[in-house]
C-alpha cells in the first residue's frame, strides 16, 4: 500500500508541466518560423542573393568553375577563399556549400589537423596532394534563407581566423 499518494503526484504534476511548457515553446518556434517573411528566403538559384550575402563579410564575386558550376570566390579579413555549389544539375539547382580555404604553408602536421578536426563540430582539415593545409565548411543548400547563410558565413569567418592561429601557428612548434 502507499502511504503518500501525495508525493508521488508531485513529480507526475511537475514532469506534466514541463512537458506542457516545452510544448508551448515548441509552437511558439514553429509559429516565428512560420511568420518569418518570405523575403528571407533564397530561391535555390538566386546566386545573386548568396553574393550579397557574402559582399557583407568581404569581397567576393561570382564565376564557375571549369566544369561551369557557379562558385563565389572572395577575402574576408584578407584570407581567400572559395563557395563551391556541389551536387548541381545541369550548373543550377545545387544542393550542397562548400567553403574552402587553402593556405600555402608547407610541414603542418597531420596531428594538428587531427585535433582540429576533433575539436571543431562543423569544420574539417586536411592536406592536399602536395602538403598544403585546407580547411573546408560544408553545409545544405536545401531550404536555404538569408538568416542562414548569414550564419554559416559567420562560422566561416570565425574558423578564417582560428585555423591560423590554432594550427598554421603551431606548425613549427
Amino acid at each position: 500500500m502507499l502511504h503518500h499518494p501525495s508525493r508521488l503526484n508531485r513529480p507526475a504534476v511537475l514532469a506534466l508541466a514541463c512537458l506542457l511548457s516545452a510544448a508551448g515553446v515548441f509552437a511558439e518556434a514553429a509559429r516565428a518560423t512560420e511568420a518569418r517573411p518570405a523575403a528571407q528566403a533564397i530561391e535555390a538559384n538566386d546566386f545573386g542573393s548568396m553574393l550579397d550575402v557574402a559582399r557583407g563579410y568581404g569581397e567576393a564575386e561570382l564565376t564557375k568553375t571549369e566544369s561551369g558550376d557557379p562558385v563565389i570566390t572572395g577575402d574576408i579579413n584578407g584570407t581567400a577563399y572559395q563557395l563551391f555549389f556541389l551536387d548541381c544539375r545541369d550548373h543550377r539547382d545545387c544542393r550542397t556549400l562548400n567553403f574552402y580555404a587553402v593556405w600555402g604553408t608547407a610541414g603542418v602536421s597531420l596531428e594538428l589537423l587531427n585535433r582540429w578536426n576533433a575539436l571543431g563540430a562543423y569544420n574539417k582539415a586536411y592536406l592536399t596532394t602536395d602538403g598544403l593545409p585546407v580547411v573546408e565548411l560544408n553545409a545544405s543548400a536545401l531550404d536555404l534563407g538569408r538568416d542562414r547563410l548569414a550564419d554559416l558565413f559567420d562560422r566561416w569567418t570565425v574558423t578564417l581566423a582560428a585555423f591560423p592561429r590554432e594550427v598554421l601557428g603551431k606548425a613549427g612548434e
